[in-house]
């Protein structure tokens, strides 16, 4: 086996920034010609901004990989970057605008965006993986060929892979998608992604065809909780009954979770149970404003667990150990 440097860096966050602006309290959902008034605003950073903090809330040490440009909304993401103590060895600067926007509303359990992005979103710089050495590569899949690359850099630099999903036009069968599954030791898609992606019409068989593919998957469910599948160990974890606010960066929040347990040393099971209970609890407050910290997250998880949702194994890690 070779031998390769120890990790400087537990998780490194590829992927673009966004600026929210985040719409709350609506009555109805937004449909055309109607003026709907809703009862909150929340400008706060979101894209993969979300998992960085997230993981960096959790005394995961993180850094994020992204563009900053000379654009309005660069200046606002990096100003909240710096207040919320984030690393930014990784972050890159460059001579123009790469404006980045949505606006986001949420109704219920659902949620929607209209999003903005001025320029294509390019890889980070490969020397990065050497000098940072991340145990974790945590990225939005990518599946270009620039992307393929650089993933595979970091899995050669002896980064594990995780790799969330996002919506698109875009199957199994689009060039470049299933190398990128090969190259994650860990995929998460949501249920509507998991289902677009295979072009199945159920969860189970969807969940198996994923699970050929890459070595662990774990389906986000919403308020369903969720299912994962991991070397033939198949688990379901329900989510507590939540006053929902915002939606809006749960999936990020159980990403940071899921990690945040591994580097904890908790087996699949509780990796999939810690990562339900953050992204539950981030849904208590607007965007990222309520992800919580790793005391907060083990009160959480401390309350529930006499009914049997949170149930921690024994041979846990000591954070929940009380």
């Amino acid at each position: 086996m070779t031998n390769r440097p120890s990790a400087t860096v537990e998780v490194m966050v590829v992927g673009e920034y966004f600026c929210d602006l985040i719409f709350s309290g609506l009555k109805a959902p937004p449909r055309l010609g109607a003026e709907l008034f809703a009862d909150g605003l929340t400008v706060r950073p979101g894209g993969c901004y979300n998992m960085a903090l997230a993981l960096t809330r959790l005394g995961i040490s993180t850094v994020w990989a992204t563009d900053f440009g000379t654009d309005l909304f660069s200046r606002l993401v990096l100003e909240q970057a710096s207040g919320d103590g984030l690393d930014p060895r990784a972050f890159r600067s460059v001579t123009h605008s790469v404006q980045r926007i949505s606006a986001a509303f949420s109704h219920g359990s659902e949620r929607g965006f209209i999003s903005f992005s001025e320029t294509e979103v390019r890889p980070p710089d490969p020397a990065l993986l050497g000098r940072l050495r991340p145990a974790w590569l945590l990225q939005s899949f990518r599946f270009d060929t620039d992307w393929l690359a650089f993933i595979a850099a970091a899995k050669a630099n002896g980064a594990s892979i995780f790799s969330d999903c996002r919506h698109g036009a875009f199957t199994l069968e689009t060039p470049g998608v299933r190398a990128l599954l090969a190259l994650s030791d860990v995929f998460s898609p949501n249920e509507a992604e998991a289902l677009a992606l295979t072009g199945r019409t159920d969860l189970k068989t969807a969940l198996g065809d994923l699970a050929a593919l890459t070595p662990t998957v774990v389906i986000k469910l919403g308020p369903r909780g969720a299912i994962g599948l991991h070397k033939g160990e198949c688990v379901a974890i329900a989510a507590p009954p939540m006053m929902v606010v915002d939606t809006i960066g749960a999936g990020d929040a159980f990403n940071a979770g899921y990690l945040a347990a591994d580097r904890w040393g908790c087996r699949f099971s509780d990796c999939v149970r810690i990562a339900v209970a953050c992204g539950s609890l981030s849904t208590s407050g607007a965007g990222s404003s309520a992800t919580p910290d790793a005391k907060s997250l083990a009160s959480f998880m401390n309350d529930h667990a006499d009914g049997g949702t949170f149930l921690l194994s024994p041979a846990s890690t000591p954070l929940f150990a009380s």
